[in-house]
């Protein structure tokens, strides 16, 4: 600051020295403007103007300093000698007075840079900064101007009065406002900051059609209505809504350049004793004009400095959310097309961020696969959701989701955060599938081993029972008690053997084995239905089809235990892709906390849904209750590894 031409285009590339031509054009035009706004003799014929509007000077001044930089102290000083001299004061004092204004304009100027001031107005302290240094650098000329004319003349030629410390004050207040009337405003101007306008030409043209309609009134009215003084309190307030609208809906350059177009109505109907407030005497003009000029800035710079912060934390947000080491989005409820992606999704996933923001979330969605996450969010599953979804080279992630509704952008949406737990399911996998061969070689060494010995001991003992009949000896007691002992744990060693491995009496079958399964579980009035529905053959591995049992034994016992259910079902869908088990009662339902991963039950039935590829689901039943979902891929046809499983099957019940 200030800022190059490339700067203030914001075109790229090193900054362009501006030529001799546009330099003295530049000089020319801060020196015309000023001359022509501060002059108090310039006037039209025929009009006896009472106020001066000087006091947008200093806006001009501080604004031309900032953009085109300190060859403007020249044309600032220049001009205000020239309007010191048009309304009648002496050279040599508008000389020195005059020295002022651009010592306070540099003094600004300083205090700007010092702090870091940023010209577009983006950060939220721009406004209190530039308010600040204005309220600061505008002492001076207020100062120097005010001391050398009361040292001077002791009676102003211009005012024909005498100059005392109100004098003073008024200028110091008048160069104040024309800082904050038209600094802003000519300091942040640039055709960015008209992008608003263009992009909402309905819009636009509607402001401009209230803001002429309102001039007109604040101008024309006592011609149309002669109780046009009771007007003033409405269109005072009808200038701050309209400004605050602008602001709200444009930004601060549209609605600074409407609050100037107000302040200029009003000031000009004060001036020339026209329109609302005309006919009024001189201190409750000023009161009045000062109300409008207040209503039009004040109201701007204050929601101009509250968008800047929302701004600053919008920014400090996305910074944090771009920063975050997991996977983020942000995609529109409706539509589902992605809003907001960090670079961990980037990463993920392989895909720019161009890319997905063009993109709606099924571009992420595995072929053919049931469960989305758009299907998953709509039918309010229980959180975290687990998904399998597709990188852009076509590899397989899983992943955990947590997901929260937001509203972004006006819109409703959902923000994602997509954990990869590939490595994770892959050790769980490995750990639940490592157990169940150890329980299943342990229930085969139990049934091979301790069972094979115990019926052989039963047979023993039936024999030589057989044999102190035959011969008619006596019967010794302990030879019965022994018998049935043996048979007890006959009986015992059968049911570990099939509690480690439950699909060993239904010979590998998981459909008969949940069909016995919900048999042997239905206790007093509950009841307990198993149905399967067969589209293809079951080529899942024995250790699947055990996890799948499993996980029907736990959602069962959860039924029953915590939801004082009557009626369960499990269903068993078999089809070419996937294996799909189902679960639902029609209890008061499990508690969301518990279905997050709090209960040991329910972290079961989630790792040995990783063991075997799965997906697990719990959510709300349509008509009350809990849905527990499990859908395993199926293996490719004529895998090898199913002969073996039945292999190894018919070897453990042989």
């Amino acid at each position: 600051m200030p800022r190059s031409d490339a700067a203030m285009t914001g075109t790229k590339g090193p900054p362009r020295e501006p030529g001799p031509l546009r330099i003295a054009a530049r000089i020319l035009i801060v020196f015309v403007a000023i001359v022509a706004i501060c002059a108090h003799g310039i006037q039209p014929p025929g009009w006896s103007g009472r106020v001066a509007v000087w006091l947008l000077g200093s806006g001009v001044a501080l604004a031309a300093v900032i953009r085109w930089g300190p060859v403007q102290y020249v044309p600032v000083y220049a001009a205000n000698v020239l309007v010191d001299l048009l309304n009648g004061r002496s050279l040599a004092p508008a000389m020195i007075a005059e020295l002022g204004l651009p010592a306070g304009v540099f003094t600004v100027v300083w205090l700007l840079q010092r702090y870091d001031f940023d010209d577009t107005f983006e950060h939220g302290r721009d406004i209190p900064l530039f308010a600040a240094a204005a309220l600061i650098g505008t002492l001076i000329p207020a100062a120097v101007g005010a001391g050398t004319f009361a040292a001077w003349y002791p009676i102003d030629p211009m005012y024909h009065s005498a100059w005392t410390l109100i004098d003073g004050l008024r200028w110091w207040l008048n160069d104040f406002m024309g800082a904050l009337i038209l600094g802003p405003l000519l300091v942040a101007a640039r055709w960015k900051a008209l992008q608003p306008l263009r992009a909402q030409p309905i819009a636009a043209s509607l402001l401009l059609v209230l803001l002429l309609t309102l001039v007109a009134v604040m101008l024309f009215a006592p011609g149309m209505v002669p109780a046009y003084r009771f007007l003033r309190a409405p269109a005072l307030l009808a200038c701050t809504i309209l400004v605050a609208t602008t602001c709200l809906r444009f930004g601060l350059v549209p609605a600074a350049a409407a609050g100037l177009v107000l302040t200029a109505t009003a000031v000009c109907g004060m001036a020339f004793d026209v329109g609302i407030l005309s006919r009024m005497d001189q201190i409750d003009g000023l009161v009045m004009l000062w109300s409008y000029i207040g209503a039009t800035t004040v109201p701007v710079l204050l929601i101009a400095w509250l968008l800047a912060e929302q701004r600053r934390l919008e920014r400090r947000y996305e910074q944090l959310f771009d920063a975050c080491p997991q996977p983020l989005w942000v995609h529109d409820r409706e539509t589902l097309r992605f809003l907001a992606v960090n670079s961990a999704a980037e990463r993920q996933y392989g895909y720019a961020r161009g890319e997905l923001l063009q993109s709606t979330i099924s571009v992420l969605a595995m072929p053919h696969e049931e469960l989305t996450l758009a299907t998953m969010l709509t039918a309010n599953v229980v959180q975290p959701l687990e998904l399998r979804q597709r990188a852009r080279d076509g590899t397989t992630v899983f992943v955990e989701i947590w997901a929260q509704s937001v509203e972004y952008g006006g819109c409703a949406a959902w923000l994602v955060f997509a954990f990869d737990v590939s490595e994770r399911k892959a050790l769980e996998s490995a750990l639940v599938t490592a157990i169940s061969d150890e329980q299943r070689r342990f229930g085969q060494d139990l049934h091979d081993g301790l069972a094979q010995d115990l019926t052989v001991a039963s047979i023993l003992t039936s024999e030589l029972a057989a044999r102190f009949e035959e011969h008619s000896l006596p019967m010794f007691p302990e030879l019965g008690r022994l018998s049935d002992r043996i048979g007890s744990a006959l009986d015992n060693a059968r049911n570990i053997a099939h509690g480690l491995s439950p699909l060993m009496s239904s010979n590998g079958d998981l459909a008969a084995a949940l069909a016995q399964l919900a048999r042997s579980s239905a206790v007093g009035d509950t009841h307990i239905e198993a149905s399967t529905h067969i589209e293809s053959e079951l080529r899942l591995s024995l250790e699947a089809r055990t996890h799948l049992y499993r996980i029907a034994q736990e959602a069962i016992q959860n039924a029953l235990k915590h939801a004082d259910a009557h009626r369960i079902a499990v269903r068993l869908t078999v089809r070419s892709t996937a294996v799909k088990l189902e679960i639902e009662d029609d209890g008061h339902g499990i508690d969301r906390d518990r279905a997050k991963g709090s209960g040991f039950g329910t972290n079961a039935m989630r790792y040995r849904s990783s063991a075997i590829g799965g997906l697990l689901t719990i959510r709300a039943g349509k008509t009350g209750g809990t849905v527990i979902s499990c859908i395993a891929p199926q293996a490719p046809p004529g895998d090898a590894s199913n002969g073996a499983q039945r292999l190894s099957v018919d070897r453990m019940l042989g």
